[in-house]
């Protein structure tokens, strides 16, 4: 039997991703974002690196559900483990200063996970509204 290069904690942990030339491995902890385009969906990496998914967005927000990523907007879902502070602009400031807009209808909901989130003892969330 072939064994594979990584330990079975990190497949557990490790999604698929289809690409139009092939499915790569990805740890959804390296993802910041994900931006829905057409049928197809952008997936922004902490790196600096994009991979283009030929799966839609539904299907990849799925598989990261339970990875801690929140749906803000109809086009992007966020990995709330990058969440810096949320403007009063209505949007949502990721590492990195990447700002990504939460829709009018679940700026509630977001503030509330927020609240619920945050650690105060490790890391400090601004929150301004």
């Amino acid at each position: 039997m072939t064994q594979f290069p990584f330990t079975s904690q990190l497949r557990a942990k490790t999604i698929l991703i289809p690409t139009f030339k092939s499915i790569t491995l990805v740890d959804p902890d390296e993802i910041t974002y994900v931006k829905a385009m057409q049928n197809y969906c952008m997936l922004y990496k902490q790196d600096g690196s994009r991979i283009l998914s030929s799966s839609s967005f539904g299907s990849i927000i799925e598989q990261l559900d339970f990875h801690g990523f929140y749906h803000c907007h109809k086009s992007y879902a966020i990995n709330m483990s990058k969440v810096m502070r949320y403007l009063n602009t209505g949007q949502v400031e990721l590492q990195g200063e990447v700002l990504i807009p939460v829709a009018r209808r679940r700026k509630k909901e977001f503030l509330q996970m927020i609240n619920q989130g945050v650690d105060r003892s490790s890391r400090e969330l601004t929150v301004r509204h």
